[in-house]
């Protein structure tokens, strides 16, 4: 990473079972971590910082 850049929130892939997140893969650009979102089912999730991406957060509620 370089020290002297601006900083930028990492995409992150995460499999979630019985409610807790491990993350299993990260990303630093969106069209990277965008191109696996068709593969995913519901037990991961796709985070950017705080903010949860996939599947949104509406419809993970509706899931649970």
């Amino acid at each position: 990473m370089d020290e002297d850049g601006p900083y930028r929130e990492a995409y992150r892939l995460e499999r979630v079972i019985d409610g807790s997140a491990t993350t299993i893969a990260t990303f630093y650009s969106a069209k990277e971590a965008l191109t696996i979102m068709p593969s995913l089912d519901e037990g991961y999730r796709l985070m950017h910082g705080n903010k949860q991406i996939w599947p949104n957060q509406a419809s993970f509620r509706r899931q649970t």
